[in-house]
């Protein structure tokens, strides 16, 4: 049942109470710090003042919130309407006064407490699509008087929501190089299964199916969200409760924040997994976010648990108290599986002492082969002979189970497998405090090798590699310092004859308490004390990634790394060249987007987390269409009010400060609409003649220019 608001605030438009977005939700490095009321793409809905009060600032933008308007109300409380498509009609006026005044399309305006007081129910404007937008939409805030943003449905609104939250998966994450979870040094990202359903057949309970064995200091990740009544989108949640063995060790709860926490947004949600995965998985432990107004200061900062069972339970609730519940039972322990000796000649597997609850499967040496069960017969309790395997299933997959847990699966290789066709490929993943190398087999091999890492001052270190999965070799969770000062890697396989691969690695840990600086052939990276959460291995790596026949190539693609761990502020790539301009790979769009900052004698850009970039060129200029007026034509001088045309540039993006609209040499100020390509302007009756000449001119980033000339009649 609904809670009656607090608060008697008006809905802020004249649509339905639809929401598309909640408080707190994920941005792009930041926090949502409104609801979206959905306007079922229509712009010019009407939007109301919520309660009385003064507009104390307006502001114009081509990003962000675009056209804006905030109402400073009288219980001290700030409303931001954003995304709008014009103002009400004496502050539209006023806008484009201060447009002129200020020589300036993007404005942004503070006015006194007296100057334009609106009552409870005042037109304020008119929702749009301004700003950036998907689509057409209202951004709402409610600020306090401190200016930190609060939940809208809290105490203020209710909407018809009767739907629990969904969660899917549970991720356990290592935090130290001795936590092993299910066996491995690695994510753990397991599925969850649906439990229990109430009347309305409405799932409220969750559960792992199986045990999970964890040693050493752990955390977790929920990838968990809300359903709305008559919403086809996926909403985020409001609290998250977090108990072991009944007792509390992790709260967040979606209330209030300040805009200055919103850096720790990839703090909150899994960053590594958002990469991997594209989905919202949040932690539920404090890592560098001790200061986060949304979590429970008495929250874990990571978990070790002794080898009894313990049971996990997480609480998650929407804005309306509806809830579900996931359940789990963990154990501080790690069951290991015995080598048994393997007789090729006739397949048997010998143990030294007779195995319980053991499981044998074959597959093919290829990754995600599906499985199939073996054939085999017992001798003497500790002898399994095995029948002929079908087809290429040469691979023996066993594993034991005991008091609840489950042992890493090992491999057998049922056929002696040529050491010539070995191959494969080298990856290196950052975690929060570890790194971890491992070697990627195309094929299961069945030989144990060694990880040679050689430092730039000739010294070696040597490293059993481990096989955490059937065609993973690894070397399990290494310090930062294992690598520090790393120049090359090996992988040398124990097989006759000797196989050894071998990578470069161009590298070094940046100390998050320094300021750090690292040269790269011609690229340069400054990362100041403030730039990273932790201690960080950045290194450098060739991509091949085709770059479209467009662009020129100033540059090949680099890979910056790591990909996977988010800076705590922006850190610096600096490029020794002066020709084309910095690009970055959008790998889920396929498209490389403009990423430079500025350009003195080097190009110079901003970057949040690793990635790939280029320095590319292109010569090709903008295109302008849908001019209107229309070339050539007449009209009624009250049908001309308005200047519109699009404008695209779909290699490096159009300039928004390079705009320039004359009528008859006198200049016109105008917005720009990203959304919809559009930038419109409003026409002074004054500058008109009978006969008008309109000069439109733009500029792409990479200062290509076109020009565009029309004359137009008035009847």
């Amino acid at each position: 049942m609904l809670e009656v608001p607090a608060n008697n605030y008006l809905w802020p438009t004249n649509t339905d109470k639809t929401i598309t977005t909640l408080f707190g939700e994920k941005r792009s490095r930041r926090f949502h710090a409104g609801i979206d009321v959905r306007t079922f793409g229509r712009i010019g809905d009407k939007i109301f003042a919520v309660e009385s009060g003064y507009i104390s600032r307006i502001k114009i933008s081509s990003d962000g919130y675009g056209k804006a308007i905030y109402l400073k109300l009288d219980d001290g409380n700030t409303i931001l309407y954003a995304h709008l498509d014009k103002f009400q009609d004496s502050m539209e006026i006023l806008s484009k006064k201060y447009q002129i005044e200020q020589k300036n399309n993007f404005i942004d305006i503070y006015f006194n407490e007296y100057d334009y007081i609106v009552n409870k129910g005042d037109i304020v404007g008119y929702c749009g699509d301004t700003g950036s937008i998907s689509g057409p939409h209202l951004h709402f805030e409610i600020r306090d008087s401190e200016g930190k943003p609060i939940n809208p449905l809290t105490n203020y609104y209710a909407v018809s929501d009767t739907l629990k939250p969904i969660a899917e998966s549970l991720a356990f994450i290592p935090l130290d190089k001795n936590c092993y979870i299910n066996g491995r040094q690695n994510y753990e990202i397991l599925n969850l299964t649906p439990l229990e359903v109430d009347n309305n057949k409405s799932i409220y309970k969750y559960f792992l199916e199986d045990t999970v064995s964890v040693i050493g200091k752990f955390g977790l990740a929920l990838n968990t969200y809300d359903k709305i009544n008559q919403s086809p989108f996926n909403f985020g949640i409001y609290e998250i409760q977090m108990l072991i063995d009944n007792k509390e060790v992790y709260k967040i709860n979606f209330d209030e924040y300040s805009f200055s926490q919103d850096y720790l947004i990839y703090k909150e949600i899994d960053f590594d997994l958002l990469q991997s995965t594209s989905k919202n998985y949040h932690r539920l432990f404090i890592n560098n976010n001790s200061m986060l107004d949304f979590i429970s200061k008495q929250s874990n900062s990571g978990i070790t648990i002794d080898k009894n069972f313990h049971n996990l339970i997480i609480n998650v609730s929407d804005n309306y108290n509806n809830k579900i519940q996931v359940q789990a039972v963990i154990k501080g322990d790690i069951l290991h599986s015995p080598i048994p000796f393997f007789d090729t000649n006739n397949l048997s597997l010998n143990f030294r002492f007779p195995p319980k609850n053991i499981d044998f499967n074959l597959m093919t040496r290829y990754e995600n082969s599906r499985k199939i069960l073996a054939e085999y017969s017992i001798f003497d309790s500790t002898t399994f002979k095995f029948t002929s395997f079908p087809g290429n299933y040469d691979v023996l997959e066993y594993s034991l189970s005991k008091d609840g847990i489950k042992s890493l699966p090992q491999y057998i290789s049922l056929i002696k497998y040529d050491p010539l066709r070995i191959s494969g490929e080298f990856i290196l993943k950052h975690f929060d405090n570890n790194i971890m190398l491992t070697f990627y087999e195309d094929e299961y091999t069945g030989y144990e090798a060694d990880l040679i890492i050689d430092y730039k001052n000739r010294k070696s270190n040597i490293i059993k590699m481990k096989r955490f999965n059937k065609n993973e070799l690894c070397s399990g969770l290494l310090d930062l310092s294992s690598i520090d000062n790393i120049e090359q890697i090996h992988i040398k396989y124990k097989t006759n004859p000797e196989i050894i691969f071998t990578k470069p690695f161009r590298g070094e840990v940046f100390n998050y308490t320094e300021d750090n600086f690292l040269i790269f052939d011609n690229l340069s990276i400054t990362a100041n004390k403030n730039s990273i959460y932790n201690d960080t291995f950045f290194w450098i790596e060739d991509a091949d990634i085709q770059i479209p026949k467009e662009f020129s190539i100033i540059s090949y693609p680099i890979s910056i790394m790591p990909n996977n761990i988010p800076f705590k502020e922006s850190i610096q790539l600096s490029f020794d060249e002066n020709l084309g301009a910095i690009f970055k790979y959008n790998k889920k769009n396929d498209k490389w987007i403009y990423s430079q900052d500025s350009k003195n004698i080097n190009l110079i850009t901003n970057i949040n987390s690793g990635n790939i970039f280029a320095i590319l060129s292109e010569v090709k200029p903008p295109i302008i269409s849908n001019v209107f007026p229309n070339n050539g034509s007449k009209y009624d001088a009250k049908d001309i009010n308005t200047i519109s045309f699009n404008i695209k540039d779909a290699e490096s993006g159009i300039n928004k400060n390079s705009v320039k609209i004359y009528l008859n040499d006198h200049k016109l100020y105008y917005e720009y609409i990203p959304y919809r390509n559009l930038i419109r302007a409003t026409i002074n009756p004054l500058y008109t003649k009978d006969k008008n000449l309109l000069n439109i001119s733009a500029e792409d980033n990479l200062g290509n220019i076109k020009k565009h000339s029309i004359i137009f009649y008035k009847k």
